[in-house]
């Protein structure tokens, strides 16, 4: 047992360890060099009964400063009143237009197919696939553009600043960046190969299009529900330069409104944090939580101290990386904790089931 909690202190100093290199290694501004020409930006939006979300976000794209960009949505056959928001507001602004759907074709999943006929309508030099609950501030485009161009990325991916207003949501939406930015060093998403090393998030990914119309991405991942990991494992075996960051402070996201959607949107999908494995996702509960528990229980006074310390310094350091508050997360840690725990097991209990029912549309579990 004694081993066991020594274990878990050695793994909690490693994740700090890469907490510490991913927050000191984080861009904290872009500088912006862009062409004479500015590329041309195409913004995709695939949505679904997005009603509660698509105005903010357009009225936000509307309002952007960068010079050359279309705006495109893919009403993806919503049954509230998407539809209407999207005719209203595109009659008034020119570099918008939005078309319904095809009907979905056997073996693909809604969003992919959305996504593959936003980019088959797209003219822009670089496509930036974005989900209906993003907002984004009127200077954004520019500085993600320079980055993409400084770079030679085929793919940039941003991990938006979440906000959060419920309890249920700070009680589970800073889960997935503690567990990010804690195992995943970032830096070699963009200068390491292997694939075991990528990061995504479907919510913001700018891709180079003629890289993106050579490849057809979403069309490789058409039957995935994890389309994002995917794309970036793929696109790093091939060898394609890739990078994701967390917090661009420009970007931010509400995900999910209460404690049982963001329970069951995790569930359906934290063991990808883990490459896909269920084993290595218990692994790292069972050193995390009980491991650490065990730990605080059996190490002597003067290691117990070094393990709270620990504890709070990697809290601390996560929610500044990702622009939250260090108060509310330290407030809400032993929630988050029993969420962690309510999510896994969701998780390897859900292994059995086909299917889930997301946005009304029955779609593979995992």
């Amino acid at each position: 047992m004694y081993t066991f909690a020594i274990i878990s202190f050695v793994f909690l100093c490693l994740r700090l360890i890469i907490a510490l290199v991913n927050f000191l290694t984080r861009p904290t501004n872009f500088t912006v060099s862009l062409p004479e020409e500015n590329p041309t930006v195409s913004i995709l939006i695939p949505a679904r009964n997005e009603e509660h979300n698509l105005p903010a976000l357009l009225k936000s794209l509307s309002k952007l400063t960068y010079p050359d960009y279309e705006v495109i949505i893919c009403d993806d056959h919503s049954t509230d009143s998407t539809p209407e928001i999207l005719d209203k507001f595109t009659q008034q602004t020119g570099n918008f237009r939005w078309f319904t759907s095809e009907e979905l074709p056997t073996g693909w999943l809604g969003k992919n197919f959305a996504c593959h006929q936003l980019a088959g309508k797209a003219t822009g030099n670089y496509l930036l696939f974005l989900d209906a609950d993003v907002t984004i501030q009127r200077d954004f485009l520019s500085p993600i553009i320079s980055r993409a161009i400084q770079a030679k990325l085929s793919l940039l991916s941003i991990f938006p600043r979440q906000v959060m207003y419920s309890k249920g949501e700070k009680s589970t939406v800073p889960l997935m960046n503690w567990i990010l930015i804690s195992l995943l060093p970032l830096p070699l998403v963009r200068y390491s190969r292997k694939p075991s090393l990528a990061a995504a998030n479907g919510q913001f990914m700018l891709f180079e299009a003629g890289n993106y119309h050579e490849n057809r991405w979403h069309q490789q991942v058409k039957e995935e529900n994890v389309e994002d990991i995917l794309i970036m494992k793929k696109m790093k075996k091939t060898g394609y330069r890739t990078e994701v960051l967390a917090n661009f402070g420009d970007v931010s996201c509400r995900m999910y409104s209460t404690y049982r959607e963001a329970v069951e949107g995790f569930s359906r999908n934290i063991h990808q944090y883990f490459g896909g494995s269920s084993a290595v996702m218990f692994l790292f509960w069972v050193l995390t939580i009980p491991g650490i528990l065990l730990a605080l229980l059996m190490l002597p006074v003067t290691g117990m101290l070094i393990l709270i310390s620990e504890i709070l310094l990697l809290r601390i350091i996560i929610s500044l990386h990702s622009g939250q508050s260090v108060w509310t997360n330290l407030y809400y840690h032993p929630a988050q904790m029993a969420a962690l725990t309510n999510i896994i097991a969701r998780n390897l209990l859900g292994k059995h089931k086909k299917t889930v029912k997301w946005k009304d549309r029955e779609i593979p579990f995992g």
